[in-house]
């Protein structure tokens, strides 16, 4: 079968999983259950809600400009906003939590002559491991929380610990190969291509690459400091907001609080369940499921209908960023397009003989 079809299968597959498991979840819960809690956010409710997610998008495109700007790719910040949200909308709408869509943000900011496709895919690397480190930080304060609550069992602060053991691991071991530039990824790619000689020429080209990559990624601990640390006080930004989330939403339709700890270990377990069950675009109807278990566990006195509701709203938020993203890409994708079949058709024009170019067609 050929990538794009089982793409296309993957994805549709997705979606209809999503679709029943969202299905499945209001059956059980009850649909008006949902909608009641739903109702119960007031206007200014709604706008903490939107505020919430508008600040954490605007977090991540001054993030990613800081650190384009620190690599001297002078990219007009609208381009930036429109790139950083279609990355945003591909990552969501695909069956992964943090990586899908950053191919495409480089496609978009990438150019020939002042931006190079490997620097800019070295400055998106960046800053989701800045990201991805900032969230570790977080989760360990929750595992902490978690590992100490009298009302998780022990197995379940174990699946926690292990869990949230494995990702800082990833990390860690992400922050020694940039930090010190060791070039593991691409090394590896190169020994794959020795163990499989029928890939070594295409794993080569890519591992050259890749290495190239490597080098501008590790400049981010070397050359640019400041730059690189400022990005990361962003990312620590959007990682607050993220963490606040129940806090806004049950503040404002329930009038209560939450204590750090409560959040801590919801937090965690929000971040846990989308790295291991994010199959579904938005993760649709695994997350409300996950909502359910991780409110019944912290706050027994949240009903399901609230977890839920909790979970769709941030969504439908969120599905307004995701919108202009992908209306985004759709539009500099064709105008890509454009200029391309414009660019070969003027090649096959210079490959003509000089007498034949303004020959009419036949």
């Amino acid at each position: 079968m050929k990538p794009p079809l089982r793409n296309t299968l993957n994805f549709v597959g997705s979606v209809l999983i999503g679709a029943a498991s969202i299905s499945l979840v209001l059956y059980f819960v009850g649909w008006r259950a949902t909608l009641d809690a739903m109702r119960a956010l007031t206007v200014v409710g709604i706008l903490e809600v939107f505020g919430t997610v508008a600040l954490t998008v605007g977090a991540w495109v001054i993030g990613w400009r800081i650190i384009l700007r620190a690599y001297g790719i002078r990219t007009p910040f609208r381009r930036v906003i429109g790139a950083r949200l279609s990355m945003f909308a591909v990552s969501y709408l695909t069956p992964t939590l943090y990586f899908g869509g950053e191919p495409f943000g480089a496609f978009l900011v990438a150019d020939k002559e002042t931006a190079p496709l490997t620097r800019v895919f070295a400055t998106i690397i960046v800053e989701r491991f800045l990201l991805g480190v900032s969230l570790t930080l977080f989760m360990l304060v929750g595992g902490f929380y978690a590992a100490t609550s009298p009302a998780i069992t022990l197995s379940e602060k174990r699946a926690c610990i292990a869990g949230l053991g494995f990702i800082a691991a990833w990390i860690l071991i992400g922050l020694v190969n940039f930090a010190w530039n060791l070039k593991w990824v691409s090394r590896i790619m190169r020994w794959l291509g020795r163990v499989v000689p029928r890939w070594q020429e295409r794993l080569t080209r890519a591992a050259a690459k890749m290495s190239e990559t490597e080098d501008e990624v590790s400049y981010a601990f070397t050359r640019h400091r400041k730059a690189t640390f400022l990005a990361f006080l962003v990312q620590i930004v959007t990682t607050v907001l993220t963490f606040l989330r129940p806090q806004v939403f049950f503040g404002a339709s329930l009038g209560m609080r939450f204590s750090i700890s409560q959040l801590s270990i919801i937090y965690s377990l929000y971040i846990l369940m989308g790295f291991l069950f994010w199959i579904t675009p938005g993760g649709l109807g695994t997350s409300e499921a996950a909502s359910i278990g991780m409110f019944r566990l912290v706050a027994p006195t949240i009903t399901t209908g609230q977890a839920v509701a909790y979970s769709l709203t941030f969504k439908l938020v969120e599905a307004v960023f995701v919108a202009i993203g992908v209306w985004y890409l759709m539009q500099r994708g064709l105008h890509f397009l454009e200029r391309r079949a414009v660019g070969s058709a003027h090649l096959a024009e210079e490959d003509l003989p000089r007498k034949d170019r303004n020959k009419p067609p036949s």
